[in-house]
């Protein structure tokens, strides 16, 4: 895998408004905290009748049809939109704080590569995941290494034309060989989201980061991704870097192995 160039350095996410202005220049009008509230309410409602019918078709499927796994994938996605509109709907208003726990990446990925398969190839691209036989534990949240992954498989297929190549590869590398450090003994995972897209301009590289920042415009999103993404990667003990050229992009997120 070759080594990512661009490192972003941590800064403070802008901190939410609510009922106020919009911080990003010429933005629109926010929610009320009671419009907000009423809006994750009612967000409720058709995640119940999606996990409902998630588990009929899972019912009605025998676990040996090939479309099984699609009953299951939906069932799970929307446990992931409860949890987060769970998360939201804290009255604090401040995001939980992240369990880091060993995990099970084989796993995870194994669970997780039919969903980004299908993804990719609903929006004409070919998908491939490459594991190696064996993989460590890794020190992570899973909901927030799914998030960086969610963000990473999304911008890949978004700004890739099609017919593209995605490509979800992994690594055990030695920690001195990430940090250049020789006293550490530890392992690191690497995890990498490329594609052979026409990459990204090197002016945009040194703002990639950068919250509300999008390098197409024309593109849906709010350009806050990759920003989350980042932060999240620090808050696990990793980092997030990228290296780009007019043969595509790849984004390596590094973690930490569980000791």
């Amino acid at each position: 895998m070759p080594r990512a160039k661009k490192v972003a350095e941590p800064h403070p996410e802008p901190e939410p408004v609510c009922g106020g202005g919009d911080p990003r220049p010429g933005g629109g009008i926010t929610l009320s905290a009671q419009q907000l509230s009423t809006l994750l309410h009612e967000m409720r409602n058709p995640l119940t009748a999606l996990s409902t019918l998630a588990k009929l078709l899972q019912k009605r499927l025998p676990p040996d049809d090939r479309n099984h796994w699609i009953g299951l994938s939906i069932e799970q996605e929307c446990k992931h939109l409860q949890d987060l509109l769970a998360e939201l709907e804290r009255l604090d208003g401040i995001p939980a704080p992240l369990q880091l726990r060993p995990l099970s990446l084989a796993d995870l990925l194994r669970e997780w590569s039919p969903i980004y398969q299908a993804l990719a190839e609903a929006q004409g691209h070919r998908f491939q995941a490459v594991l190696p036989p064996f993989l460590p534990p890794v020190l992570a949240d899973p909901r927030a290494l799914r998030q960086v992954l969610d963000n990473l498989i999304d911008n890949a297929c978004k700004y890739t034309p099609p017919p593209g190549d995605i490509q979800l590869r992994v690594e055990v590398k030695p920690a001195e060989e990430a940090r250049g450090s020789s006293a550490s003994s530890c392992q690191e995972v690497w995890i990498a989201v490329c594609d052979n897209g026409p990459g990204i301009h090197p002016e945009n590289l040194e703002r990639i980061f950068d919250p509300f920042f999008r390098a197409d415009p024309s593109k849906p999103g709010q350009g806050l991704g990759l920003a989350i993404s980042r932060d999240l990667a620090a808050q696990m003990g990793g980092d997030l870097e990228v290296e780009s050229s007019p043969q595509g992009s790849c984004f390596c997120l590094r973690l930490l192995t569980a000791q």
